[in-house]
Order: C-alpha cells, then sequence, then structure tokens
C-alpha cells in the first residue's frame, strides 16, 4: 500500500503525485475500451461543474506523466461502471460520548498493489485521511472535523455520465463537516452508478444513503439501535425497483447478517471490538476460488480521530496506528 502524503494547490498536487508515479513506477494511462472513453469523456464535463478543483488536480497530474487531462479524467470517470467493483462491509456505531466506525474493502487480491493510503490536505478544504485502489478518487475516508463516509457497490439497473463514487467520496471530505452536509452533497449529486454510501459524524449523525441515478433514500438507524450496516444491496422498499441483485457470490447476505448478529450483541463499542466485527469470518470475505476478499480494513473513533487500518486481510492484530492525519493539524495549527 501506497501512503503518499499531499497538500496545496490541487494543480501541484496532481503534478507532484503523476511525477513520482512516472519516475518510479513507469506509470501510464491504461488502455480502456471506445464505449468507456466516451463515456469518461462526456462524465468529465459533469465532473468539470461539481468538482472543479479537482479537474485542476487531474491537469496537474497528467502533465506529470505527459499525457492529456481528458483521456486521464475518462479513464477515472469509467471506473467501476461496466465492470462489478468492490463488495465492502461498513458499519458504523454510536456510543454516548463517541461514534465508532469499521469498513472492510473487498476487491480482487491483484489489485492490492495499486492500493493507497493519503494524506490529503487541499488549500482552503478540510484535510483527510482516505483510501483508493486508484489514484486520485477515493472509496472511503474520514477528515478533520469527525467526518466519515465509506462506499459500497451495489449492481443497479442503470448507469449514466456523471459523477463516480471516487469523486462523490473524496467531495465529502473536502467539503463536509458533518453528516447532513454530506447527504445534501449526495442528493444533488448526478450519480453514475448505484451505490450505498454510509456517513457518520463525530455527533452520532449516522446514515446510509441509497443512491442510484433514478433517485436516493436516506435509510437511519432502527428504534432502539446504535449503530448501521451496510454490504452490497438496497434495503429500504423505496430503492429495491433499482437493485438488481446478483451479489449472492460475494456472500453479500451473509456478511449483512454476520455485521447485524454482531453489532447487536454490542451495547459499548471500542477500537478493539470493531476490530474483532470486520475480522469475523462472517464478515471478512475470503474467496480463494475467485481470488476476491478483503484488501484492507479501517477502524476508527472520530471523535479523538484516532484511526488503525490493516493493509491486508484483517485480524485483531494486525491494524497499525495512522497518525499523519494528527501530524498534519499540529503542523498546519496557527
Amino acid at each position: 500500500m501506497y501512503h503518499p502524503r499531499l497538500y496545496g494547490e490541487f494543480y501541484d498536487m496532481g503534478l507532484k503525485y503523476g511525477k513520482l508515479l512516472y519516475e518510479k513506477a513507469n506509470f501510464v494511462i491504461p488502455t480502456i475500451s471506445k464505449q468507456k472513453m466516451n463515456f469518461g469523456l462526456e462524465s468529465y464535463q459533469d465532473l468539470k461543474l461539481f468538482f472543479p478543483e479537482v479537474i485542476e488536480e487531474i491537469e496537474g497530474f497528467a502533465k506529470g506523466i505527459n499525457d492529456k487531462p481528458e483521456k486521464l479524467g475518462a479513464f477515472l470517470l469509467s471506473l467501476g461502471v461496466f465492470n462489478p467493483t468492490g463488495q465492502c462491509s461498513v458499519f458504523a456505531f454510536k456510543n454516548s460520548n463517541d461514534t465508532i466506525i469499521g469498513r472492510n474493502y473487498d476487491m480482487l487480491f491483484n489489485f492490492k498493489k495499486f492500493t493507497e493510503s493519503s494524506l490529503i490536505a487541499p488549500k482552503n478544504k478540510y484535510s483527510y485521511i482516505s483510501q483508493s485502489d486508484v489514484f486520485i478518487g477515493r472509496s472511503d475516508g474520514i477528515n478533520e472535523k469527525g467526518l466519515s463516509v465509506a462506499m459500497s457497490f451495489v449492481n443497479g439497473t442503470e448507469i449514466q455520465t456523471g459523477i463516480s463514487f471516487h469523486f462523490i467520496v473524496r467531495k465529502i471530505l473536502e467539503d463536509c463537516k458533518n453528516t447532513k452536509q454530506a447527504i445534501e452533497l449526495i442528493e444533488k449529486a448526478k450519480v453514475s452508478t448505484a451505490n450505498n454510501f454510509l456517513i457518520a459524524d463525530k455527533n452520532g449523525e449516522i446514515v446510509v444513503v441509497e443512491s442510484a441515478p433514478q433517485k436516493s433514500n436516506v435509510r437511519r438507524p432502527k428504534k432502539n439501535e446504535q449503530f448501521i450496516y451496510i454490504t452490497n444491496e438496497f434495503k429500504s422498499e423505496e430503492m429495491q425497483p433499482y437493485d438488481r441483485g446478483g451479489v449472492e457470490w460475494s456472500k453479500s447476505a451473509e456478511r449483512y447478517n454476520g455485521l447485524k448478529n454482531n453489532l447487536k450483541s454490542v451495547k459499548q463499542m471500542d477500537l478493539e471490538k470493531a476490530k474483532e466485527i470486520l475480522s469475523d469470518k462472517c464478515v471478512c470475505l475470503n474467496l480463494k476460488k475467485e481470488k476476491f476478499g478483503t484488501i484492507w480494513s479501517v477502524v476508527a473513533n472520530l471523535n479523538d480521530l484516532k484511526i488503525e487500518r490493516a493493509e491486508t486481510k484483517p485480524t485483531v492484530r494486525n491494524y497499525k496506528p495512522e497518525t499523519r492525519l494528527d501530524w498534519w493539524m499540529k503542523k498546519s495549527a496557527p
């Protein structure tokens, strides 16, 4: 897993990382089909309106790898649209005084070599720690305001040109300080695919936004429950028509029930208990035949911004503390 630290102007962050990957890893933009290219190019125009700052970063990155920003943008915006993507498990738990989150990211094992956990601190935006298996876009993260967001793939009935989850997650982390603002951002976005977004903040506001090109719905904890969780299906009645299903191979239902059973037995959540849940064989995916499973795992306390990460299949003992956000906040304090 790469561990870049990117801060400052958007163009400069892109240029720095692009040059690094070009010089150290001989990075070039992978070839994509004409269908994906056309889809990505049209979506790039939507991204310019939705997130103009990240366009500057794409331009800087393209300069660093000696290629065209439109080509890079098209590649990024076609990812996870035409092919099944991450099959993930996420939960949030609100105690009386703090909020704990846990997240397993499930993907093809050969994607491990592309994974990265980044400290990103754009000028005049919130700083954050985030994980991804692609540069620039994000799959989950926690920002300096104690806001967490993590996505999971849903096999939706439609796709449209627009904003991929990678850029939804990233814009939330940079622009939102609480769950309410994150919900509003997703609801206004022209999303390209169906996804669950689990959002939690340090005030204990925990929700799932079930999002599809046709519509979205906010799902909150059930009465008398302190937690909420997702795998790879829409659970609200309103969103069922937009879920194609077909995720049995990734044990989505088993993981969902595994989370439910574990969470129901907890009265007070802490990071150690969160690690146990994510390591449970009913939750942690390990499909040897498909060469698919959990390739990183994150737990965090959103109130004190204590973050720990396992950079492979998680066990209760292989998480390591993440200290870069704390380092940056102290470094940049007045």
